[in-house]
């Protein structure tokens, strides 16, 4: 490192740049027994998949490196693939699928061909350290990946790895201190997920009418209070939209980092601020298609295979419809008109027409909309701001890990 530590007193200069004196630049590999990777039994076996021993794949672990159980395999199995019995203790590292994902073992197990697996030699290293290094490490390893389909860890970069070692007790002591940023960091994801959870029975409860601030509900068709557009991108607006289950109507620029529309957009429908688009794909979370307000833009273009809409009169609560259709109030409906055969190229095969027909159930009074649009914003507010929350303190856990690791800031010991 350079910077702070550069000529200063108790540091050195190394390869890696600049260390404290008592530090060592080591490869991964003269710090472990030994690394080792995995394999998948036959599922033509079924005794193979009859034991008791755990065995996982990429997608058994999340990105903060927890481990789900949900497949257990026999010693039959062992003798009979790739996979080995990785004893607990071990640093594992996704290596293909999933890429990235580096877990610590807290039991034996087996593992697919997916990842390397470290077994630590504790007379150098503290596997939570290790674990903690690998980590800090990940993106510049997955920058240098094999492969042009599936990139690929090696065995061969993780042995080569140049690892900074202090000793044991300061070791113990960094991942003391990271392992309380994680679990301050793994609190507020679950208060997140739960406020989220709330937040959709919330939805469900004022916008079914469950609970109601008024009596004056009515039944009628979404032509009643929507019509459909059909505007022409004739000034060649290249404000390209997507639909993204997170961030609503985006461009395509923004969410994919470049354009994937095709050159000529003259047929593609002009969308302005507070307009709705209706796309027919099914997607992660809206079986049916989702429908989205443009709120991040003034002006985009949408694809004409969107069903594009907006209100008749201004004598609605636009967030109130936006809420009501981000829960999925009208897939039952859709379901209803969907056209036999499926989907076409992954679209829903339904007509303008009969979508516009759709019976809608909601408040007449626009107070109460409005009361129902106001309580849903708060809901989602906060959700926001403990997501900002959660933001910062991701950010500043990844400065002071890079500065732990890199001895920039000493602890006590």
């Amino acid at each position: 490192m350079t910077g702070k530590t550069e000529n200063k007193k108790g540091y050195k200069k190394t390869k890696l740049g600049w260390i404290p004196d008592d530090w060592e630049v080591v490869k991964l590999s003269s710090i472990c027994q030994k690394i080792i990777g995995g394999g998948t039994p036959s599922t033509l076996n079924n005794d193979f998949w009859k034991g008791n021993i755990p065995w996982i794949s990429s997608s058994d672990i999340n990105n903060y490196g927890n481990i789900n159980i949900r497949k257990y395999i026999s010693q039959k199995a062992i003798d009979n693939s790739a996979t080995n019995i990785i004893p607990s203790g071990s640093v594992i590292v996704v290596t293909r699928v999933g890429l990235g994902k580096v877990a610590l073992s807290d039991f034996d197990l087996c593992t697919s061909q997916d990842f390397q697996s470290i077994i630590v030699n504790n007379n150098f290293v503290i596997n939570k350290y290790l674990k903690l290094c690998i980590s800090n490490l990940i993106d510049r390893i997955i920058n240098n990946c094999q492969g042009s389909t599936i990139k690929g860890i090696t065995k061969d970069q993780i042995s080569n790895l140049d690892l900074l070692l202090p000793k044991k007790v300061e070791q113990e002591k960094i991942a003391e201190i990271l392992s309380t940023w994680d679990d301050g960091i793994e609190t507020l994801e679950k208060l997140i997920k739960k406020k989220e959870i709330q937040h959709k029975a919330l939805m469900k409860i004022l916008l079914k009418g469950i609970i109601k601030f008024s009596k004056k509900w009515a039944h009628s068709k979404l032509n009643k209070i929507f019509e459909r557009l059909t505007r022409k991108n004739e000034k060649q607006n290249i404000n390209i939209l997507t639909i993204s289950a997170q961030n609503g109507l985006i461009s395509q620029e923004d969410y994919y980092y470049k354009r994937i529309a095709s050159v000529d957009t003259s047929k593609y429908i002009l969308l302005k601020r507070g307009e709705f688009a209706y796309n027919k794909s099914y997607s992660k979370g809206y079986p049916f298609g989702a429908i989205k307000r443009l709120d991040l833009y003034e002006e985009g273009v949408v694809s004409s295979l969107y069903i594009c809409f907006k209100s008749k009169t201004s004598d609605i609560c636009s967030d109130f419809w936006k809420y009501y259709f981000e829960a999925g109030l009208l897939d039952r409906e859709i379901k209803m008109i969907a056209q036999e055969g499926a989907r076409n190229h992954g679209l829903l095969n339904i007509i303008a027409e009969d979508f516009f027909n759709i019976l809608l159930y909601y408040p007449e009074n626009i107070e109460e909309q409005q009361k129902i649009a106001e309580t849903l914003n708060n809901s989602e507010k906060e959700i926001e701001l403990l997501n900002s929350k959660l933001k910062k303190l991701k950010k500043q856990k990844k400065g002071l890990m890079q500065k732990l690791l890199t001895g920039q800031i000493r602890v006590k010991v």
